[in-house]
């Protein structure tokens, strides 16, 4: 009897290991997901919105290529809007209305002018709230489905992706990219005003020699006051906007 007790004890010793073995291994193996983790996290973080490619080549398994996944999914998502948004403001069809060629062209009531003024600020109100979506708190704290991975899991996402420091910069990032837009569609406007301003008076300027011609000094001034206010803007605001001039002269 002794000698089956000490076999069972000695049986049971080997599974309580084994499962420790078990235990220890899946431990150890989480640890260096969590670490792989973590260093794609920093990869992503250090990168420009604007200039750099977001790839998601996923690197870990299980849960944390879920959750790499859904990472590295916002970063792209939020660097294609920053993208589109940039390219939007970097138009040559916007920096090329207010050239002497397209005033001629489109004069009669500026309508593909317009068009494009149109679609660019409908591009970027919809970039903007897309930037703005992404930015907010809940968005970040709701990535996960939850029903996919554990408590554990959505603890160390929060720890990765809900920090102080991290909204604050999302924060800064939402608050720039709305300072941006707002100059631009000011900008937009500016050229609008510039456009209703030739159109209202049609008839009082031409096109000569590649320069742009008014019947009377005031309406010289006029124009020359809207093109410097626009270029002001456009150095200020935008290092993408051309430096194409075109100063107004009397007839």
């Amino acid at each position: 009897m002794k000698r089956i007790i000490k076999r069972i004890l000695i049986i049971i010793g080997i599974i309580l290991l084994i499962i420790i073995g078990l235990i220890a291994y899946a431990v150890v193996k989480d640890l260096k997901q969590e670490e792989i983790l973590k260093k794609e996290v920093v990869i992503l973080t250090s990168k420009d919105l604007l200039k750099d490619n977001f790839n998601i080549e996923i690197k870990t398994t299980g849960e944390y290529a879920y959750v790499e996944k859904t990472i590295k999914k916002y970063y792209k998502d939020l660097s294609n809007n920053v993208k589109e948004l940039n390219s939007f403001m970097d138009s040559d069809d916007l920096v090329n209305i207010i050239t002497v060629d397209n005033l001629q062209s489109d004069r009669n009531g500026f309508i593909k002018s317009r068009k494009t003024l149109s679609d660019a600020k409908d591009k970027v109100v919809g970039s903007m709230n897309n930037i703005s979506k992404l930015c907010d708190e809940e968005t970040i704290k709701n990535l996960l489905d939850k029903e996919k991975v554990s408590s554990y899991t959505i603890d160390f996402y929060n720890k990765l992706m809900y920090t102080k420091e991290d909204l604050k910069e999302l924060k800064e990032i939402k608050e720039d990219i709305q300072k941006t837009a707002d100059s631009f569609n000011k900008f937009l406007d500016k050229i609008e005003e510039m456009l209703n301003m030739l159109d209202r008076n049609n008839d009082d300027w031409l096109i000569k020699d590649g320069q742009l011609f008014f019947t009377t000094n005031e309406l010289v001034d006029e124009y020359n006051r809207l093109y410097k206010e626009l270029t002001t803007m456009a150095e200020e605001d935008f290092t993408t906007v051309s430096n194409k001039k075109s100063e107004g002269s009397s007839i």
